[in-house]
């Protein structure tokens, strides 16, 4: 039994390796809006993220505005086509503004303050503390950048637009589902209490291991393996998870899917790094028995 103990613990160090990996960057991600921030305003330039900004935005003021019904309560049936030409014109407009903010500066800013109300929402949802609606609190609203677009389309001309209200239009990105909210309510203090103590029982067991172990190298090896096999785990986790997220989108919703990669990255990243720290230590632990049994040798 004694000499099973090392691999049975073992066994469980692989599992609190990725544990402790998910607990600490899932605390970094839901308590820390800065770092939340840092993460998600780098998506602003993203052709990706800017490309279906642009489509959902121009759609959304094009839907509001409503050129075909407000002409053709006044043009008579063989005029529809001016209806429909006019509002071709009018798409081509808005699409045009949108562009010229996709690629400004206000564009980043008005991103990252949507990124920093979007986190500071979800907290306050999780903790309880302020928004009890887990449907907003869920959601990147970019109300601001509708605003952003008529005001300058206002500016060029476009006055009636100040007489048509664009408040409430559904132009928003799902940051995390409702019913995810709804699960993990009231988890935070469990969450960073993880984030503090798996780490510490990571590095005791790892300790007790080489400690139970017959041959303390050996028992070195088998912690190494561990935080090899542990940090696998968490880089083919996000890939997993990944997928399953993709797939719960709907067709042509990529910027959920960019936002979800640029979290996860700095947790992919994690396990990359851990998984080449451990390989290294391996290295290092082989390279030094080795030369420690020829020295023995030697001496015989």
């Amino acid at each position: 039994m004694r000499r099973a103990t090392p691999y049975l613990l073992s066994v469980v160090l692989v599992v609190a390796v990725l544990l402790s990996s998910v607990a600490v960057w899932a605390n970094k991600q839901v308590t820390n809006t800065d770092y939340f921030v840092k993460t998600v305003t780098p998506l602003a330039d993203d052709p990706v993220v800017q490309a279906e900004v642009s489509e959902r935005m121009t759609q959304t003021i094009v839907d509001a505005v409503n050129i075909d019904g407000r002409l053709g309560a006044y043009l008579p049936g063989q005029l529809d086509f001016l209806a429909e030409k006019t509002n071709a014109a009018f798409q081509k407009l808005v699409l045009s503004q949108v562009n010229k903010l996709v690629d400004s500066d206000a564009f980043r800013k008005l991103w990252s303050g949507a990124a920093r109300l979007g986190h500071i929402s979800i907290k306050q949802a999780l903790t309880g503390d302020g928004v009890a609606n887990t449907v907003l609190a869920g959601v990147l609203s970019l109300q601001s950048f509708i605003q952003a677009v008529i005001d300058a389309l206002v500016a060029q001309g476009a006055t009636f637009l100040e007489e048509i209200s664009f408040i409430g239009s559904d132009f928003s990105i799902e940051i995390i589902q409702p019913e995810t909210i709804e699960s993990i309510r009231g988890w935070v203090d469990v969450l960073q209490k993880s984030a503090t103590l798996l780490p510490l029982f990571v590095l005791l067991l790892s300790a007790l291991i080489i400690y139970a172990s017959r041959s303390k190298w050996r028992g070195a090896k088998l912690v190494s393996a561990a935080w090899m096999l542990g940090a696998t785990l968490v880089v083919a986790a996000v890939k997993i998870c990944e997928n399953i997220y993709r797939n719960s989108l709907a067709a042509g919703n990529e910027t959920p899917m960019q936002v979800y990669r640029a979290l996860t990255d700095g947790l992919n990243q994690a396990g990359v790094q851990l998984f080449f720290v451990a390989v290294l230590l391996l290295v290092v632990i082989v390279v030094s028995h080795m030369v420690k049994r020829k020295r023995y040798e030697s001496i015989r």
